[in-house]
C-alpha cells in the first residue's frame, strides 16, 4: 500500500472518531440538560436542587448611655443541638455523658430530652413500619430516665444532618407536639408524626464549652450560631434598658420602647454547592446584605445611676424602709440621667387585715381593727418578675402611683400666689398646730405656731395655711392649674406601663378634694410625673415656669431648646417659689450637721426642695373582701415618704425626686420617718456627687441666720 494513501485512511479514522467523541459528548450534555430541565418522574426523588442559600445575620442596635459607654449589645454565639437519628445507638450512654460533661450540664438532664427524643422516635416509626421493640439498644440506666408516660417536648424541629459537629445557622420547623402527649397517646394518631430531628442541649455556651464539644466529634451533635444580646451596663441599669425575647425582640424597658429603632433584618446569600452540598460560587445578584439595628444613645448617664443606686440604698437601710425610687431629671433638657427602683428585703410582713364581705359564720370572731395600735403590713405588691431578673420587674418609678404629700404644696401654693388670692408675706392664723374647719374636719401642723406669713406656710408646710389658702381659689381654677404641670397625664417617656397618675375628676370634685389637694392628698403622681412638674421651679432665665419634654433618649442642647413651650406658670412666681424652697433644704442641711460626707468647708452647692409624708393608701380589697371597720382606707403608722430638689440654686442643673417606701416602724416611732429625715439626706448626697462629678462650679452658700424674708429680698 502506498504511503499516502495509508496517511489519508488514517486522517480519516481520525476524523470520523473525532466527529463521533464530539456528537456522543453532545449527546451526553444535551442528555444532562434535559435531566436538570425535565427529569423523569422516577428521577424526580433523587434530584437535588444545585443551589442553596443561607441567612447573613444582622445584628440587633446596640444602647449606650450619654457618654458612649456601652450598656446592650449582641454578638454570635453557639448552642448545642442533636439530631436523635444520627446518634449512635449503641454508644448512647457514653454520648450523654460526654455531652453533659462538654456543656458543663448534670448528665439527668440531658439523658432525659436524648432518651426522650429517640424513645418518641422509635414510637412514631413504629406507626409506619413494625420494629423489634422501642427501648432496644436503650441501657438500664436510660430505661431508668425514662420512666413512665414520658412527655414529649413542646417543640421538634427538622434540620440537615451530618454525622461530624457542624455549624448551621438556623432551622425551620416541621413538628410540634402538645404538652403532656404520652408515647402511647401518639401510636393512636391517625396519622404519625414527623421524626424529632432537633433537640436543644442547654443554653449558649461558653467558648472553652464550643471547644469541648467541637473536640467531642459526636455523631448527630451539631453546634448552630445564635445572637446574644449582652448587658455590660450591668444590674444597675437594667430595669431601664429590659431584656429582648428568644428572637430578639424587645420584651422590657428600652429594648421594647426602642424595637422599631434597634431592630435588626437578615440579608441572604444564594449559593451554588456541589454533590456534597459544599458551597462553590455565589453569583451576581445573589447577595442581599443584612440591615443592622442602628444604635441608640440614652440620656442616661451610668455613673450617675451608681451615684444614686449607692445613696438610696444606703437611704434605705437607714430607714429600714422595703423600697425606694430616685429620679434624676436635667430641668433644662428633660433629659432622665438616672432612674433607680429597688425593694429591700425587710422579713416576711403579715397582710392588711382585709375582712370577707360575707362572714362565715362558723369562723372565730376576729378582734376589732384598731388604726392606732397596727403591725407592719406588706405595702409593696409583689413583683415574681424581679425575682427572676432586675430587667424583668416593674419600673415603678413610671409605673406605680404614691400620694405626693408636702412636695405638692409648692404647686398649689404658686397657683394661689400667682393669681393674687395672697401675697407672700400676708398673715395666715395657724391656729397653733391645730384646727377643725366649719366641715368639722380635723387638721394638724408639724411645726405648731399661732400665725405663719404665706412664704412660711410653704417653707415650714403647714397644712392649715395651705388648707386656708386653697379654700379662696373656686374648684375649677384649682383643678385647671394642677392639670398645668401635667398630673394627670402620661409624661410621654416611652418606656412601657407608664401610669398617668389620679387627678379627681371636675364631677366628683369638692370642698374636701379642695383641702386635701392644698396639702397633697386625693392625688397620685409617678416619680417621673413629679420630676418633670418640679422643672417649672427649677428651669432658669425665661424657661422658669416651663416644662421640659420628658427624653429617654440624649438630645442635642439645641434641639431640646426648640421644642414647643409648655408655661405652667409666670417667670417671676417660678422663680419667687424656688428661692423660697432653699429655706426648707436648709432645714435639712441642719439635720445632716453630722453627716461623714459632709465637706469639711460645708456642702458645695445650694440645693432648694420639699419634703413629703403622706400614709400609703391602701388600693382596691380583694376580691370578696372589704376593709374592716375603724380603718382609715391607709395603711396606718406606714408612709411614703419623699423629697424633691434641685440645685444650684441660681441656675439648676440637676433635679432629684426621691421616695422611700414605707420606712420601718422604729423611725415612725420616734418620728423620724419625715420626708425630710429619711429622702432629704438621699437627695443631699446624691446632687453633692454627682454636680461634682458632672464639673459644676460651686455657688455661694447663704449664711445660715439669714431670714427668709431678707434672703428674699437680696435676689
Amino acid at each position: 500500500m502506498q504511503p499516502e494513501r495509508a496517511d489519508s485512511r488514517i486522517d480519516l479514522i481520525v476524523r470520523l472518531t473525532g466527529w463521533g467523541v464530539s456528537l456522543l459528548m453532545v449527546a451526553v450534555l444535551a442528555r444532562v440538560a434535559f435531566l436538570q430541565i425535565a427529569p423523569s418522574e422516577q428521577l424526580q426523588p433523587y434530584a437535588q436542587n444545585q443551589t442553596a442559600s443561607r441567612p447573613v445575620q444582622g445584628y440587633r442596635g446596640e444602647i449606650l448611655d450619654r457618654r458612649g459607654r456601652l450598656l446592650s449589645t449582641s454578638r454570635l454565639g453557639y448552642r448545642v443541638f442533636v439530631d436523635p437519628e444520627r446518634l449512635n445507638r449503641k454508644k448512647l450512654d457514653e454520648t450523654i455523658i460526654q455531652l453533659a460533661k462538654a456543656t458543663d450540664q448534670p448528665v439527668e438532664v440531658v439523658g432525659q430530652r436524648l432518651v426522650r427524643a429517640v424513645s418518641i422516635n422509635d414510637t412514631r416509626r413504629s406507626a409506619l413500619q413494625p420494629i423489634e421493640s422501642p427501648e432496644k439498644g436503650i441501657s438500664q440506666t436510660i430505661r431508668v430516665w425514662l420512666g413512665g408516660g414520658m412527655k414529649v417536648p413542646q417543640r421538634s424541629l427538622a434540620v440537615a444532618s451530618n454525622p461530624s459537629v457542624s455549624e448551621v445557622s438556623s432551622v425551620e420547623p416541621v413538628a410540634e407536639a402538645e404538652a403532656g402527649e404520652t408515647t402511647a397517646e401518639i401510636i393512636e394518631e391517625e396519622e404519625p408524626k414527623p421524626l424529632i430531628r432537633y433537640v436543644v442541649i442547654g443554653n449558649i455556651l461558653t467558648e472553652t464549652q464550643v471547644a469541648a464539644v467541637r473536640r467531642l466529634g459526636l455523631r448527630g451533635v451539631h453546634l448552630e450560631r445564635r445572637p446574644v444580646r449582652e448587658y455590660p451596663g450591668g444590674d444597675v441599669i437594667a430595669s431601664i434598658i429590659g431584656k429582648v425575647g428568644v428572637e430578639h425582640v424587645g420584651l422590657m424597658g428600652a429594648e421594647l420602647s426602642l424595637d422599631n429603632a434597634l431592630e435588626a433584618s437578615n440579608g441572604t446569600a444564594r449559593y451554588v454547592r456541589d454533590a456534597s452540598g459544599r458551597p462553590l460560587w455565589i453569583e451576581r445578584g445573589q447577595w442581599t446584605p443584612a440591615t443592622h439595628g442602628s444604635t441608640q444613645r440614652l440620656a442616661i448617664d451610668l455613673e450617675l445611676q451608681r451615684i444614686a443606686q449607692e445613696e438610696l440604698d444606703r437611704g434605705m437601710e437607714d430607714a429600714d424602709a422595703a423600697g425606694g425610687r430616685l429620679v434624676m431629671m436635667d430641668p433644662m433638657t428633660g433629659e432622665i440621667l438616672a432612674m433607680v427602683d429597688l425593694y429591700r428585703d425587710v422579713g416576711e410582713l403579715p397582710e392588711f387585715p382585709w375582712v370577707a364581705k360575707e362572714p362565715d359564720p362558723d369562723a372565730p370572731s376576729m378582734p376589732e381593727y384598731d388604726p392606732y395600735n397596727t403591725v407592719r403590713c406588706r405595702t409593696l405588691a409583689d413583683d415574681p418578675g424581679r425575682a427572676i431578673h432586675p430587667a424583668l420587674g416593674r419600673n415603678r418609678c413610671v409605673e406605680d402611683i404614691y400620694e405626693p404629700g408636702s412636695t405638692f404644696k409648692p404647686f398649689v401654693w404658686s397657683l394661689l400666689t400667682e393669681s393674687g388670692l395672697v401675697t407672700p408675706d400676708e398673715v395666715f392664723d395657724t391656729e397653733g398646730g391645730r384646727w377643725r374647719n366649719k366641715y368639722g374636719r380635723a387638721f394638724n401642723d408639724v411645726t405648731r405656731r399661732p400665725e405663719m406669713t404665706w412664704t412660711e406656710v410653704l417653707i415650714n408646710s403647714s397644712n392649715i395655711g395651705m388648707v386656708k389658702g386653697g379654700s379662696r381659689m373656686d374648684f375649677a381654677p384649682m383643678r385647671t392649674g394642677i392639670l398645668r404641670f401635667g398630673f394627670g397625664t402620661t409624661t410621654g417617656i416611652g418606656l412601657p406601663g407608664e401610669t398617668a397618675g389620679l387627678v379627681t375628676s371636675v364631677a366628683k370634685w369638692s370642698h374636701w378634694t379642695q383641702e386635701s389637694v392644698s396639702y397633697g392628698h386625693e392625688v397620685a403622681v409617678t416619680p417621673v410625673q413629679m420630676a418633670r412638674a418640679f422643672c417649672a421651679f427649677a428651669r432658669s432665665g425665661e424657661m422658669a415656669g416651663t416644662l421640659p419634654t420628658v427624653r429617654l433618649l440624649a438630645v442635642d442642647p439645641g434641639r431640646a431648646q426648640s421644642d414647643a413651650i409648655i408655661r405652667a406658670l409666670p417667670t417671676d412666681i417660678a422663680t419667687l417659689t424656688r428661692k423660697t424652697l432653699r429655706h426648707v433644704a436648709a432645714k435639712v442641711e441642719k439635720n445632716m450637721a453630722a453627716d461623714p460626707d459632709l465637706p469639711e468647708s460645708g456642702w458645695r452647692y445650694q440645693m432648694f426642695g420639699k419634703s413629703g409624708t403622706a400614709e400609703i393608701p391602701l388600693g382596691r380589697a380583694p376580691k370578696g373582701m372589704k376593709r374592716p371597720r375603724n380603718s382609715t382606707g391607709y395603711f396606718d403608722n406606714q408612709y411614703n415618704s419623699s423629697f424633691v430638689a434641685g440645685a444650684p440654686l441660681e441656675s439648676p442643673r440637676l433635679l432629684v425626686v426621691v421616695v422611700i417606701d414605707d420606712p420601718g416602724p422604729e423611725r415612725v416611732e420616734a418620728k423620724e420617718h419625715y420626708g425630710s429625715r429619711v429622702a432629704g439626706p438621699v437627695a443631699r448626697r446624691v446632687l453633692e456627687r454627682s454636680l461634682t462629678y458632672l464639673g459644676v462650679v460651686p455657688d455661694v452658700a447663704l449664711e445660715p441666720d439669714t431670714e427668709p424674708e431678707q434672703a428674699l429680698a437680696t435676689r
